[in-house]
């Protein structure tokens, strides 16, 4: 693996780890505020299961799905990939 690849890889573990810790926040609010785990959670998961949520969610995701079936260079596709992510915000931990 080269310099760069490891440098884009380790920036998508990077993402993937906000991301997590942004859901480990935001169920830490949830929960501070006495909201039963149940509540929150079966009104996450009808959000998750809306047939109306998930098209929205898709579509923002579509160039991606786009770009990588028709790249022909392997680099190009995870460039796209790593350019349609949000970068971290700040180091959590």
């Amino acid at each position: 693996m080269t310099a760069s690849e490891k440098k884009r890889m380790l920036g998508i573990v990077r993402t993937v780890e906000c991301f997590f810790s942004e859901n480990l926040a935001l169920k830490a609010v949830l929960t501070s505020h006495r909201i039963p785990t149940p509540v929150w959670q079966e009104e996450c998961d009808k959000l998750m299961d809306d047939p109306e949520h998930s098209p929205e969610v898709h579509v923002k995701f579509q160039h991606l799905y786009n770009e990588i079936e028709r790249a022909r260079d392997g680099t190009r596709a995870f460039e796209a990939l790593l350019e349609a992510l949000p970068g971290p915000k700040k180091q959590w931990n």
